[in-house]
């Protein structure tokens, strides 16, 4: 199933509770005396049950951090601030009589696939999911030069006459940057008109106000992006590359023969050394124990469940106010069917290329994520310092992305 949902499901005396394979819906909940009280936010529920902040040191000392506040807010495990209220994470349901909480999927090994039939299988879902969308609402596509949004340009080759492309500028991100430039000339090239929405000088008050009472919503520069859809994308849907790099990268690949601890992950997301965070990244571990015989890499769930199903689903709810958000990433069948493919580095950037050729092989004509030399030898260094220079290695081997060129892409 596709989109943002959140489904009740009820058999006898059972109700349980579940949604959308990547958690773009959130839930949080809680357990009270009357029964479990349920909400998008948890600001929201915070305010109709009367929670009050968590008085736990290691929770505020960790809110208090930097870390915190320049990962973007990115929360570890399945606390919130409040004392009693979680976050219900993918993959997972929620007993609406216990509160328990159960992991529904993987129950399986996944059945591994060729290139062949997962590129096809996976092109056919990503174009049918665009021209779904396109048949119900006016859609927008942000267009940049990674990976994620040439394979959603490719996949609305179709209806590329009703699609709005544009990028929108903010702090960070200028007219001269790539992920303007490339994009400007490929549309070009394509005859597509290219829309850049420059950045907002200041956020109306109103807007800022509403925005974090209901959502918490962080204070970044790309918070301005949300404004512009505010002022000027009301009624359209914009199609977001979200969640692909679930399938596509797995950046604590780079580390395959370290033991995956509450305190690794801590150190690779960036988040310190807090306590609550490692609790909370262990209490996770024990949830995934069984990873060996799903033949899933319990890092590529953490991505999916940890990161995107956290971070990434705070982007999602922040929009609300402005315009709604369709991934087309956000589908199990399309995780799935690409995590089949036997990948013995961390990248599937091989995968991308081939379907971006089966579905629309001249959005190939620029580069995709190119880097200068000087910044590619400063991410060859890192990544051998970090044990990662056979990824490195094998990843220009395959091509996957690492170092483009305009002439390499042009014979592609």
């Amino acid at each position: 199933m596709r989109g943002r949902w959140i489904l009740l499901f009820k058999r006898g005396n059972t109700l349980k509770l579940f949604h959308d394979s990547c958690g773009m819906r959130q839930v949080f909940y809680s357990v009270q005396p009357d029964g479990i009280w349920c909400a998008s936010q948890a600001v929201t529920l915070a305010t109709y049950i009367g929670a009050e902040v968590d008085e736990n040191e290691d929770l505020r000392r960790f809110i208090q951090s930097k870390p915190f506040q320049s990962e973007e807010n990115l929360w570890p495990g399945d606390g919130t601030p409040y004392a009693g209220i979680k976050h219900l994470p993918p993959n997972h349901s929620l007993d609406m009589q216990s509160g328990k909480v159960e992991r529904f999927w993987p129950v399986k090994k996944l059945q591994p696939l060729a290139v062949e039939e997962a590129v096809s299988s996976a092109c056919r879902m990503l174009i049918g999911s665009i021209e779904a969308i396109a048949r119900r609402s006016d859609i927008m596509l942000p267009v940049t030069a990674g990976w994620d949004s040439r394979i959603l340009l490719a996949a609305s080759r179709g209806v590329s006459k009703q699609v709005y492309y544009y990028i929108s500028l903010h702090p960070g991100l200028e007219e001269d940057s790539p992920d303007v430039a490339i994009p400007s000339r490929l549309l070009s090239r394509l005859g597509l008109a290219f829309h850049i929405h420059p950045s907002p000088e200041q956020m109306d008050e109103q807007f800022v106000r509403i925005n974090r009472k209901n959502a918490q919503m962080r204070d970044l520069a790309k918070t301005r992006i949300i404004y512009q859809h505010y002022l000027h994308s009301q009624g359209k849907v914009n199609i977001s590359g979200n969640y692909s790099e679930i399938a596509r990268e797995c950046y604590y690949d780079y580390h395959p023969n370290r033991e995956v601890t509450g305190a690794f992950l801590a150190r690779y997301t960036k988040l310190g050394k807090n306590p609550f965070v490692i609790n909370s990244f262990d209490a996770w571990l024990k949830g995934v124990k069984d990873h060996e015989k799903w033949g899933i890499n319990p890092l590529t769930l953490f991505e999916w469940e940890q990161i995107f199903g956290n971070w990434g689903a705070i982007y999602s709810a922040e929009q609300d106010i402005a315009i709604e958000e369709f991934s087309p990433f956000n589908n199990r069948k399309i995780l799935t069917t690409l995590l089949a493919v036997k990948n013995s580095f961390g990248s599937r950037n091989f995968l991308y290329r081939e379907m971006i050729r089966q579905m629309w092989p001249e959005t190939l004509l620029e580069p995709i994520n190119p880097m200068s030399a000087p910044s590619f030898l400063r991410k060859m260094g890192k990544e051998a310092l970090r044990g990662g220079l056979y990824y490195g290695y094998q990843a220009l081997k395959k091509g996957s992305g690492l170092l483009t060129s305009k002439r390499k892409e042009e014979t592609t």
